[in-house]
């Protein structure tokens, strides 16, 4: 079995693979700073017991992070369940794809893992647009040898409508789950449009630029989404994204087997 964990910067995701790779369980807990090694140890371990997974049997773990302050920490974690020392996303580890950016080193563990899985579900003809609706908005773009190009990164849905929030007393704080019209007819209604409508033209965008940039008809670039925010913006986008909750544990999977092949 294989534990994948993937540090957020308001959850933190882990995810139980067998021996096929094959997700057999998933939970989230809340990013915390303050708690101790020895707290996490206990919620995790007590989740997992709900759930039914010994942690006797967890066979190696991979973890990523894009919150520098708590990587120790739930490193040190990991080995306290396991009894074995995590693979830690980030320089040397393989990948098996090429980062065409300024300086690699830059590029998020979560990104990584996202683009590994991207390639593996892509078409081998085709290149791949990734979009990851968490704390910030990401949208990446991968070649269709799998390299990575770049990407563009936005305030994050929840991000905004916080802002918005605590910037404008008089404008509500309002539930995404609706759907939203361009023309708002109240407070609620129009900052539902301007968030979800706005985000979804963002991203349809960003398609179109992109697929410009990288040379390719859009009918040769796939489309992937993850993320907690990712479902209502989708809805209302006119490109048709395949949705994957568990994409960046999957690839953190897939990049743990490379690592121990």
């Amino acid at each position: 079995m294989i534990l994948a964990v993937n540090v957020g910067n308001s959850i933190i995701s882990f995810g139980i693979f067998d021996a096929g790779s094959e997700l057999v369980s998933s939970f989230d807990i809340s990013c915390d700073a303050k708690k101790t090694s020895d707290e996490y140890v206990s919620v995790i371990n007590s989740i997992m017991r709900d759930k039914g997974q010994d942690t006797r049997k967890i066979d190696g773990a991979i973890l990523a992070s894009v919150v520098p302050q708590l990587t120790d920490n739930i490193k040190s974690v990991l080995c306290e369940l396991i009894k074995k020392e995590p693979i830690v996303v980030g320089p040397g580890v393989k990948t098996g794809f090429h980062i065409k950016i300024d300086d690699p080193s830059e590029l998020g563990a979560d990104m990584v893992a996202n683009t590994v899985a991207a390639i593996r579900m892509k078409n081998s003809a085709h290149g791949a647009i990734v979009a990851d609706f968490g704390a910030v908005t990401t949208v990446s773009a991968i070649g269709k040898s799998g390299e990575y190009l770049g990407c563009a990164i936005m305030p994050g849905v929840r991000l905004s409508l916080d802002a918005m929030y605590e910037s404008a007393v008089q404008l509500p704080n309002v539930d995404l789950s609706s759907s939203a019209k361009s023309i708002g007819k109240n407070s609620e209604s129009s900052v539902r449009a301007g968030v979800l409508l706005g985000n979804s033209f963002a991203i349809d965008g960003f398609v179109a630029r992109m697929s410009e940039e990288m040379r390719l008809d859009p009918s040769e670039i796939d489309l992937f989404a993850t993320g907690r925010y990712a479902l209502p913006i989708l809805k209302s986008c006119k490109n048709k994204f395949e949705y994957d909750r568990y994409l960046t544990l999957k690839g953190l999977c897939h990049i743990f087997l490379k690592n121990c092949s």
